[in-house]
């Protein structure tokens, strides 16, 4: 008790800090699963620059504002630039040498631990980062040697601690600002290595990423779009979009929402109607915003379509993946049958470090809450939608049968008593397809075009004669005939395929002809 009273009273020695340099890998590439993730880093730190470069005057709206995104695969090198605000020369150095110290914490910005930053460092061989504001008279860079990073991480000293790699590791220059923007900010990517299908350099997937992830334009394509921008943009950083362009392209990436879903090259469903939805905080605050698109709900949404799930975004920018409200569905499969999102605005509902979850507590158990009933909203539609297909395949098939059955009648090659069993499989037939009608859940849309096919058909029915016996015998002996008709019954009635058998059939009566 003497010696801890003793330590008590003489407090902490400063030099008894220490930051070990492990602290570094958990910042870089221990943080992210996803190596495409950087994006989302660099492109939320260049949305909050925008905004502040709109707040002081430099860019008149956020349409002014504008993010690059270039790559260059003979040289390997990826660089991310924005107009925005900029770091000025004085506030370079600090913020680009500091950790988890952002000065972005309890404002309005997208981010807010430090961090992200150097999400990309465990990637590349080099990561830069360029800067000015308005008024420099010069440009400064900040460059980290990934390799050195790398090689002092593996190194066995437990004495080496954070500020000794920056110090090997990281290189500050003053740049000439002949051939840079009056503001901005970049972050140059130099050798990424070669991850799966080169995915840091892959045009294709980093589109596809940036689409999903950050806070881009819906497509003119879409015709909801402009419905739900218009229901987001009361609620300030959710309805804010930015102009990303990658490789110079004339029109910004896009979100992937279009008028339509593809289940495959032959397969596609409309969307047919938006739901929009508010949820209360625990005081009565607004909590989220959200909306939800209904379709005919065929079945699980492809992932390459980028559109399924109920998606959660904080400031516009996706938080997690398509599967993050899972639980609140009565079924899991039905999660990825959905078509929509949910905008976080509660402050108090707060990302984990990596963006793949939310930190867990009361305000984020509130609006999962609110949620089951849309998750049981989905589940409803997509059983209805499933009844709906199962009936209107049952409705098809007879009336396909139907018709495969009035061709054999219409060949006249079957004997009057199997004749009369085909008139009455017809009828059972089309019992089926005005049963299928009787559905209470079909629209009247389809109600009627069914209705015009069912009497359509029974006109088709009514018309064709129920004679077994025609022209088509005339040429054969009338002592045979009874017998081909008794082979032919026999042929229809052991095929599993009608359509088979009556092929066949007309084969032999064109033989038998010719006799």
């Amino acid at each position: 008790m003497t010696e801890a009273a003793r330590i008590d009273d003489e407090g902490f020695d400063e030099t008894e800090i220490f930051v070990g340099k492990d602290v570094l890998e958990l910042l870089s590439s221990s943080m992210y699963v996803n190596p495409l993730s950087i994006f989302r880093e660099y492109v939320q730190n260049a949305t909050d620059a925008i905004d502040d470069a709109v707040a002081s005057g430099l860019l008149s709206s956020i349409d002014e504002g504008r993010i690059e995104i270039n790559l260059d695969h003979i040289d390997r090198r990826v660089v991310i630039r924005d107009n925005g605000k900029g770091l000025s020369n004085k506030d370079f150095p600090a913020r680009m040498l500091s950790f988890g110290a952002s000065e972005k914490r309890g404002t309005d910005a997208r981010g807010f631990r430090g961090v992200g930053r150097l999400s990309g460092l465990g990637y590349v061989q080099q990561l830069v980062f360029r800067s000015r504001a308005k008024g420099d008279t010069k440009v400064l860079e900040a460059t980290w040697d990934g390799r050195i990073v790398k090689r002092m991480l593996a190194k066995n000293d437990s004495e080496a601690d954070l500020r000794t790699i920056v110090r090997e590791a990281v290189t500050l220059k003053k740049l000439e600002p002949e051939d840079y923007p009056a503001h901005f900010f970049e972050v140059e990517l130099i050798k990424p290595r070669r991850i799966a299908n080169d995915r840091l350099l892959n045009e294709i997937e980093i589109e596809a990423f940036v689409s999903q992830v950050c806070p881009c334009p819906f497509s003119p394509e879409f015709s909801y779009g402009q419905e739900i921008a218009t229901l987001l943009k009361a609620h300030g950083r959710a309805g804010k979009s930015y102009q990303i362009h990658i490789n110079g392209a004339e029109e910004p990436v896009c979100r992937p929402y279009r008028d339509y879903v593809e289940y495959s090259d032959t397969k596609k469903a409309s969307l047919r109607s938006l739901k929009t939805f508010e949820i209360e905080s625990i005081d009565g605050e607004p909590a989220a915003v959200g909306w939800l698109i209904h379709h005919d709900y065929q079945g699980a949404i492809p992932s390459a379509q980028g559109v399924r799930g109920l998606r959660a975004r904080v400031g516009n920018i996706q938080v997690g993946h398509d599967r993050l409200f899972l639980e609140v569905f009565p079924e899991d499969r039905f999660c990825s049958w959905t078509i929509g999102e949910v905008h976080v605005l509660d402050g108090r509902v707060v990302p984990n470090g990596r963006r793949d979850e939310f930190e867990s507590n009361m305000h984020l158990d509130n609006i999962i809450a609110h949620l089951r009933p849309v998750g049981a909203e989905v589940a409803r539609e997509c059983r209805v939608s499933s009844q709906k297909r199962n009936r209107l395949k049952t409705f098809e098939l007879a009336a396909d049968k139907i018709y495969e059955k009035l061709d054999v009648l219409k060949q006249g090659a079957v004997s009057a008593r199997f004749a009369k069993s085909i008139k009455a499989e017809i009828g059972t037939l089309l019992a089926e397809m005005r049963k299928a009608v009787e559905f209470d859940l079909f629209e009247d849309e389809d109600r009627r075009a069914m209705l015009g096919r069912l009497a359509s058909i029974e006109k088709a029915v009514d018309a064709r004669t129920t004679k077994a016996e025609g022209d088509i015998f005339e040429s054969l002996p009338a002592s045979k005939r009874a017998t081909y008709k008794e082979v032919f019954d026999l042929i229809y009635d052991c095929s599993v395929n009608q359509v088979a058998a009556k092929s066949l059939i007309d084969r032999m009566l064109d033989r038998l002809s010719r006799l």
